[in-house]
């Protein structure tokens, strides 16, 4: 998830990735063997369980809790995400986007009560108490990575993926409840959801007659990922004094990447809306 959402390239990320996981496997054991290093990569219970204890056994007593609490959330959100994404990886195969009708097959109508869970990521999301701007931020940063997921689904199951946790950040309305995972939507329905959230964000979509729906939908998703970048930049300045710098880069490079999504977006259509 950490590569994905600074978008590294696929050679770069791997190694970013490996090499994160052997210093945590280090951290842990004193040592890296494939077995465990496997363990870590999927957020293993156990693997889960022993970074915990080792985080009880060396962290200062004042911060323990906490920091206990932290992890614990935070790797249960990236395993909700992970399920996630090898559920949308299994549909994507088959899917084709500019077919006439689309077909669900079984891995697309398992995929939907997949990409429904969303009870770990909510955990950080919703953080009334206090100092834990670190909490929020980083169930944002998770919460960036699943509309990434989503992107190439199909529309139906992108409303499986997206709808609770939009609601949770923009406190939008729900999606309609007719949606079925097994039926494409109305012709349109994702669209006015979708456009809704992005208005919602402070970000809402030109109803120049000019624009094609496709430029519509592109600025709507746009836009509600601007309106994530709002609200990852709006975490930083209260960020405990604790938090690991590398947090505060990794959101900031986050909330650029989608600006410059939004605005690439804002430039292609502007030719349309002003025809």
């Amino acid at each position: 998830s950490w590569s994905d959402t600074e978008k590294a390239s696929a050679s770069e990320g791997i190694t970013r990735d490996e090499a994160r996981c052997r210093d945590l496997v280090i951290s842990i054991y004193g040592r890296v063997d494939q077995p465990l290093y496997d363990q870590i990569r999927v957020n293993d219970p156990q693997s889960i369980d022993d970074l915990l204890a080792k985080i009880r056994a060396t962290e200062p007593a004042e911060t323990r809790d906490r920091t206990v609490a932290l992890f614990r959330d935070v790797a249960a959100a990236a395993r909700e995400n992970l399920l996630a994404h090898r559920a949308a990886d299994r549909v994507k195969i088959d899917y084709d986007a500019d077919a006439v009708e689309t077909k669900l097959t079984a891995d697309e109508k398992a995929a939907a009560a997949i990409l429904a869970q969303h009870g770990a990521l909510e955990r950080l999301l919703v953080t009334p108490q206090p100092g834990t701007a670190d909490r929020r931020l980083l169930g944002l940063l998770v919460a960036v990575n699943r509309m990434d997921i989503a992107r190439d689904l199909p529309k139906q199951l992108k409303f499986y993926a997206l709808g609770h946790v939009l609601t949770t950040v923009f406190d939008t309305p729900p999606p309609p409840r007719t949606v079925n995972p097994t039926v494409t939507p109305a012709p349109g329905a994702w669209l006015v959801y979708l456009s809704g959230v992005a208005a919602r964000a402070g970000r809402p979509v030109s109803d120049s007659p000019a624009l094609t729906q496709s430029t519509r939908e592109t600025l709507a998703w746009t836009g509600v990922g601007e309106g994530f970048a709002d609200r990852v930049r709006s975490q930083l300045p209260t960020l405990p004094d604790d938090a690991a710098p590398e947090l505060s880069r990794i959101a900031t490079t986050v909330a650029a990447r989608l600006d410059a999504e939004r605005a690439s977006a804002e430039r292609t259509s502007k030719p349309h809306a002003q025809r």
